[in-house]
């Protein structure tokens, strides 16, 4: 059963801002074109638009699928080949190709990262086997977020999403050791680019999106971009939606070719699915109501949801800042990032009872004990990231010295509501009666945190020669955080944490670039039973190589590393100690190859052997739970000769089994199937993506008594107007 549309308020607005967006080509317009301003403007195929951007910067466009710069693993805009850590760029047109609506699915095909089975809420994913959630999340090198229900950037928005692995707190502070990812925000550019485009699918999505951009004036100096997306949409689950309204406007001001400020706003209001445990698969029970291995007894519908009607996220999220850069010779830049957030997130959930009292469901076998729970949270956050970068020589070397002063001031606040048990539900019967929110009074849980952090960090990037690229870095952080709880009570915590990195390159010729580096992280961890603890410690160790011989059509990536996370609060004899340890070891390889100007290929293949080895409890070196030790992926692009703008892509991904929080179930492996057909005619560009061709079940992070359904066979047709 399908839930009533709801919340038609959002195609209202939606359509308002679409017939606002007339006014900006008629703006830009303004600008004489030469050549073709007494006829009109000429169309441009979307892939000459793409191709019409000038020398490739480090946050600008690239062309095609292969990028050669990026500023995410070192501020700076380097060389990949001189980077000393793993690190991939997902191209505008990969994103475009493969259809992309999220941050998490953008991961798809990346080395070393495995997405959430169901990133609804908020981008969730995993890299070298650890949870990466707000910590690891960065917009434009800023951290985004303070909370994981508060972190979800619309890709439409994005020029490039860049996967640095590995430790990155020697530039970006407290994160988890797996890495982080970056996007990189859509900015004015000089070349005038206008596109709208209509979008239907699955699960009655309707989706209109548009993004200009120009020069505001004949010199240039003025530069505008306006982006949107406004979407209506079901998922697969019953009564849960997809709908998102985006507006992201950017204003570029160059007074003098030595001075650049960009503004850069955005505003998401979103209506998205809460599915936390939504799939109940029951796999046995024991007379004692324990789990015991074997089949399921029952398979419920895929699209079954036994929290019903009314749950969801409602999430409002607004972000202002700058980016401000100043070059005051050839030898010194100073910059300027700033960036502050306020997300507003009320989330209605129900969860199956099940905590402390085995399945949660009666005697019956088939009625579910629920709970029912509102949760409004709002979480507010000011970055200012200062940078001085210096080019200077000493003998043989030449220096590019970065250092940098950060802080951050968090105010995040949350609470639960419940009115502590709902309705049961007969699994194989439902009778759907949604909750009464508003009735939900009785707080269990109120939190109010401020966290304040102060950073200090410099990083020398030397060559020696023409083979020779050295990085090394260090930083110091200093948090304070302060907690108050809805009984009153204030706990106070501080930590201080020292990382840094160190990694040589050598430029072996022929595009070939070996590597090897060492780098840290820290992550504070909370307070328990009324005892502070010294952060978590992440080391790596990595190796590999690069080739990216200049004037070929390929590139490759390989690694390898050793990896742990030491400090893990573990109990032992019932008193928590930080004598816990988690270790990742394993290889990944990446190919990018465009064998023929209308030909785009990438491959991917990982090995992660992530095991928890010191622990307290029966866990010691088992494997992690829900992660896998091999995944593998490839995906094409082919554009035919013989069929002029016609394009073909077919991409295959494979996720090896893993761990589950239950002794007795698996996660099972999958390999799935994306395709995607689309067709170009002078301005038009239509096309079809399909995820999960032959509509594979794929159950994942399963336990004793639930399971989630990974993402269903889904279709989007689109068509976009570039001119």
């Amino acid at each position: 059963m399908r839930p009533p549309d709801k919340h038609r308020p959002l195609v209202l607005r939606a359509g308002t801002a679409a017939t606002l967006l007339a006014a900006w080509p008629a703006f830009t317009q303004t600008v004489p074109q030469p050549a073709q301003a007494a006829s009109g403007p000429t169309a441009l195929p979307a892939q000459d638009v793409r191709a019409k951007a000038l020398k490739e910067t480090a946050t600008g466009p690239v062309a095609g699928y292969r990028a050669t710069r990026s500023a995410t693993a070192t501020k700076t805009d380097t060389p990949l080949a001189e980077t000393p850590q793993s690190i991939s760029v997902i191209t505008r047109q990969q994103l475009d190709d493969r259809g992309v609506s999220s941050v998490a699915e953008s991961l798809r095909y990346s080395a070393g990262v495995t997405p959430g089975a169901f990133s609804y809420g908020g981008d969730v994913f995993v890299m070298r086997g650890f949870n990466v959630d707000d910590e690891g999340l960065l917009l434009d090198g800023m951290r985004a977020f303070s909370n994981v229900f508060s972190s979800s950037i619309e890709p439409y928005g994005a020029e490039r999403i860049e996967v640095l692995r590995g430790p990155a707190s020697v530039l970006y502070g407290l994160a988890t050791p797996g890495g982080v990812v970056n996007i990189v925000s859509k900015r004015p550019q000089a070349e005038t680019l206008r596109e709208v485009g209509v979008e239907l699918g699955s699960y009655s999505r309707r989706q209109v999106n548009a993004d200009f951009t120009g020069k505001l004036d004949e010199a240039g100096t003025l530069l505008g971009r306006f982006t949107f997306l406004g979407r209506k949409a079901d998922t697969q689950y019953d009564w849960t939606r997809d709908d998102r309204l985006y507006i992201a406007p950017a204003l570029t001001w160059k007074p003098d070719a030595a001075t650049t400020l960009t503004f850069l706003a955005s505003y998401n209001r979103d209506r998205q699915a809460y599915v936390w445990g939504s799939q109940y698969h029951v796999w046995g029970t024991a007379a004692d109501g324990s789990p015991v291995a074997g089949r399921p007894i029952a398979q419920l519908p895929k699209d079954f949801n036994f929290s019903g009607p009314g749950v969801g996220f409602d999430r409002r999220m607004a972000t202002a800042g700058w980016l401000l850069e100043h070059r005051l010779n050839d030898t010194l830049t100073l910059r300027q990032n700033l960036r502050y957030a306020d997300i507003k997130t009320d989330r209605n959930e129900v969860w199956a009872s099940y905590f402390g009292s085995g399945l949660g469901l009666q005697a019956d076998g088939r009625t579910l004990n629920r709970i029912g729970v509102f949760r409004p949270d709002r979480d507010r956050n000011l970055q200012l990231d200062n940078q001085a970068e210096w080019h200077f020589g000493t003998g043989p070397l030449q220096h590019t010295l970065l250092t940098g002063f950060d802080l951050r001031r968090v105010r995040f606040r949350s609470e639960i509501r419940t009115d502590g048990v709902i309705r049961p539900l007969d699994l194989f019967n439902p009778s759907w009666v949604e909750p009464d929110w508003g009735a939900m009074n009785t707080i269990s849980s109120r939190d109010t945190t401020h966290q304040r952090q102060e950073s200090v960090y410099a990083q020398d990037q030397v060559k020696l020669g023409e083979q020779w690229a050295f990085t090394a870095g260090l930083r110091r952080d200093r948090i304070r955080q302060d907690a108050k709880n809805k009984n009153g009570v204030e706990t106070d915590s501080g930590w201080m944490a020292t990382t840094g990195r160190v990694g040589a390159v050598w430029l072996a010729g022929d595009g070939w670039a070996p590597y090897a580096s060492w780098s840290t992280s820290f992550e504070p961890v909370a307070s328990q039973q009324g005892r502070s603890f010294d952060p978590t410690s992440g080391k790596q160790f990595e190796i590999g190589t690069r080739w990216q011989p200049v004037g070929r059509p390929f590139s490759l990536l390989a690694s390898l590393y050793d990896l742990r996370k030491t400090n893990v609060v573990m109990t032992i004899d019932n008193v928590l100690e930080q004598k816990g340890e988690v270790r990742s070891k394993g290889g990944e390889f990446e190919f990018t190859w465009t064998p023929q100007r209308n030909w785009d290929l990438i491959s991917a293949l990982t090995y992660t052997d992530a095991r928890i080895t010191r622990s307290s409890g029966t866990d010691q070196g088992k494997s992690v739970i829900n992660i896998p030790k091999v995944t593998a992926s490839v995906w094409s692009m082919f554009k035919p000769a013989a069929v002029q703008g016609l394009g073909l892509g077919l991409g295959v991904r494979h996720v090896g089994d893993s761990r589950s929080s239950s002794a007795t179930v698996r996660n099972p492996s999958s390999t799935l199937m994306d395709a995607a057909l689309n067709y170009e005619a002078g301005p038009w560009l239509l096309a079809l993506n399909v995820d999960n061709l032959f509509d594979k079940t794929v159950l994942t992070s399963c336990d004793a008594a639930l399971c989630t359904v990974a993402y269903q066979r889904s279709l989007r047709a689109r068509a976009t107007y570039r001119w």
